[in-house]
């Protein structure tokens, strides 16, 4: 299982629900009439959410066969907002656009990343745990080394659980 911060999630879900339409974009394309849609049942409820919103925001009324194949299968709650999206395209009714500036914003602050903090390391040779500070992980990068599970190749050796600077032998 893959476990994701949630400002991980944030991008990742917007990347995947981009993902899905531009497949359904290609099926389209191809003349694909009736795909299965079983794929998207129990896929995440947020990122599936997200996808309707962002086809209600395309307000391509070519996906509404698709939508209309998928509210088959799904379950209520998503179903519900299936049928929602079906009608907004349908009627071509204009979407809120300032919903999907401020998802944009968020995932600009997102991709920004976040200042470097202290983390706890485990060596892989002697099983302690230690803390790799911010300080560490600098000179790690300037040395180009890497974070390993082994601390005798990451360049680290735990000494009473302490982290001590080394670089690595040749």
């Amino acid at each position: 299982m893959i476990v994701y911060t949630e400002r991980g999630w944030l991008i990742e879900s917007d990347q995947y629900a981009n993902e899905l339409i531009n497949e359904w974009r290609d099926w389209l394309s191809e003349g694909k009439e009736t795909p299965e849609m079983a794929y998207l049942k129990d896929r995440n409820r947020q990122m599936i959410l997200l996808m309707l919103e962002k086809i209600k925001e395309s307000g391509n009324q070519a996906f509404i066969p698709y939508l209309k194949l998928w509210e088959e299968i799904e379950y209520q709650k998503v179903r519900t907002e299936i049928r929602e999206t079906i009608g907004i395209l349908e009627l071509q009714n204009p979407v809120d656009n300032q919903a999907a500036l401020q998802r944009q914003d968020k995932i600009k602050e997102a991709l920004k990343g976040s200042p470097a903090s202290d983390y706890l390391v485990k060596c892989f040779e002697c099983g302690k745990r230690f803390t790799f500070t911010v300080e560490e992980q600098k000179f790690f990068k300037q040395e180009g080394l890497s974070c390993r599970k082994d601390a005798r190749n990451a360049g680290i050796r735990v000494v009473f659980g302490k982290p001590k600077r080394q670089l690595k032998s040749q």
